[in-house]
């Protein structure tokens, strides 16, 4: 028997996920009345690639550039409320972000926050414990037997 089919919008972001002296880059914004925090990102565009995409928004919402990014993390979010699949890759600097950082856009506020409050935010979609791996494969603090977090594909439901 085969699934009935859906009527659900699939849709690709790109996300950076930066750290910096132990704190990652986020974005404040509401949803609701409500503060909520999201690594910079957005969707990708029908005429550019996943890493054009993941410089742009980092450049649109922070005002920083990278020049070589890496893919860190694939997940997938399915949102039932909103009738959307989106599929989002996370990619991480190499060799650091350059520029200063800026609010461009209006009701999101870039911020670095110390890692040992990422559990006390309202971080969507909830990658908390992935971004604490992340920050370890990004200082190379792994060791035999770690669990790299970019090696494998994860569901949040």
């Amino acid at each position: 028997m085969t699934d009935p089919p859906t009527h659900h919008v699939m849709e690709t972001r790109c996300s950076v996920a930066v750290f910096q002296h132990g704190c990652v880059l986020l974005i404040r914004s509401e949803e609701d009345g409500l503060p909520v925090w999201k690594l910079p990102g957005g969707h990708v565009r029908p005429d550019e690639g996943l890493i054009a995409c993941a410089r742009r928004e980092l450049r649109e919402e922070t005002g920083l550039k990278a020049a070589r990014l890496h893919c860190a993390l694939v997940f997938d979010v399915h949102d039932r409320q909103r009738q959307r699949y989106v599929v989002e890759i996370v990619l991480f600097p190499t060799g650091g972000v350059q520029g200063e950082l800026l609010a461009p856009e209006a009701g999101h506020e870039p911020r670095f926050v110390p890692m040992e409050q990422l559990d006390t935010l309202t971080l969507r979609p909830g990658i908390q414990s992935h971004l604490r791996g992340l920050k370890s494969l990004h200082e190379g603090e792994f060791s035999d037997g770690d669990h790299v977090p970019g090696a494998a594909l994860r569901s949040l439901t």
